[in-house]
């Protein structure tokens, strides 16, 4: 396994860390929903593991914090975001066909807002590590986005 994805960890050691359930009690699970709605290509499903309303204000907090005061800008962005969403993802559905998740790593982002580390190893035997963000909502958890490696350091 390439030594930037789990350096200390054998790919048995993945298989034995703690199953999670696919819901959305906890961040992990959350962001299994999603991957399970990804492979059925259930938009709509896909829509329902996320909350573009969190995922708008961390963005704009991120930019401007006197814009992420403006509840009307907040609702516009969540909109404007969850369309350009959909548009992509239809046009250009993930495959996740065969493709295994360990979850090696949780932290405090925000307030109710965790990073969730995941490592995928794909059908070919290819690892990749995402950084999820992952909001707690009145719902459950809901995934907003990705964090690049550069986003989290």
């Amino acid at each position: 396994m390439p030594e930037n994805i789990a350096p200390d960890l054998t790919l048995e050691q993945l298989r034995e860390l703690p199953t999670v359930e696919e819901d959305f009690g906890t961040p992990e699970g959350a962001v299994l929903c999603l991957e399970a709605a990804y492979r059925r290509k259930s938009i709509e499903a896909v829509c329902a593991c996320k909350n573009f309303l969190i995922e708008g204000t961390v963005a704009l907090l991120n930019a401007d914090l006197d814009l992420a005061r403006d509840p009307e800008l907040r609702k516009k962005n969540a909109l404007l975001s969850e369309r350009a969403f959909r548009k992509a993802t239809t046009e250009a559905w993930p495959d996740l066909k065969g493709v295994e998740s360990f979850f090696i790593d949780r932290w405090a982002y925000h307030d109710g807002i965790v990073v969730v580390v995941e490592i995928r190893r794909s059908p070919d035997g290819k690892f990749t590590r995402l950084n999820h963000l992952v909001a707690s909502t009145n719902s459950g958890w809901r995934v907003l986005r990705q964090l690049s490696d550069d986003e989290i350091d």
